[in-house]
């Protein structure tokens, strides 16, 4: 667990952190600590974001939040365990701000997982809400959006990203994972 007060500090990490291209480390018990971290982590999901995975903070813990306008989730040590369908839809990243790809996802998956009081749950998701659950999967897997992305011309980036014209540079020149 982080230490205490953490929340009070917690940021969103950039791209370029090292913490987002490590696998994250398996939660070994669901407790009132982890899920009052997970509800903190709202403040900084919001309003532009609809999903944070931990080592979006700064943590190497197998869980993410998000709302599709439904309420908060919280996902512990979650694993795909089908796929179906694809789907490219634009995506973007709290850790990579100001930067937007078409990216190729399931349109439906069948997850498992720990809920916030640490029931195992299986649950089939599709459209937005498994786009958005795929995205918050690959942060625990040390994977960005911007790895899948097949055609470095779709990138958009907005004016005053503060790192959009470093990473379109990237990939147009080296075509390899950030």
């Amino acid at each position: 667990m982080p230490p205490s007060g953490y929340t009070s500090y917690m940021k969103i990490v950039l791209i370029g952190s090292p913490i987002l291209r490590k696998k994250a480390q398996p939660i070994r018990k669901v407790t009132s600590e982890l899920v009052h971290l997970a509800e903190s982590m709202e403040d900084l999901m919001k309003p532009i974001g609809v999903g944070l995975a931990a080592p979006q903070v700064g943590l190497s813990q197998a869980f993410f939040i998000y709302d599709v306008g439904e309420g908060l989730h919280i996902v512990v040590n979650p694993q795909i365990l089908d796929r179906k369908g694809s789907a490219t839809d634009e995506e973007g990243c709290l850790s990579i701000p100001g930067v937007y790809a078409p990216v190729d996802r399931a349109t439906e998956i069948t997850l498992s997982y720990l809920d916030q009081r640490g029931k195992r749950r299986i649950h089939r998701y599709v459209d937005f809400e498994a786009r958005v659950i795929q995205h918050e999967f690959d942060h625990l897997q040390g994977m960005l959006f911007v790895d899948r992305i097949t055609d470095p011309s779709t990138i958009s980036v907005q004016e005053g990203s503060p790192v959009g014209a470093a990473l379109t540079q990237t990939i147009r020149e080296k075509g390899q994972q950030l």
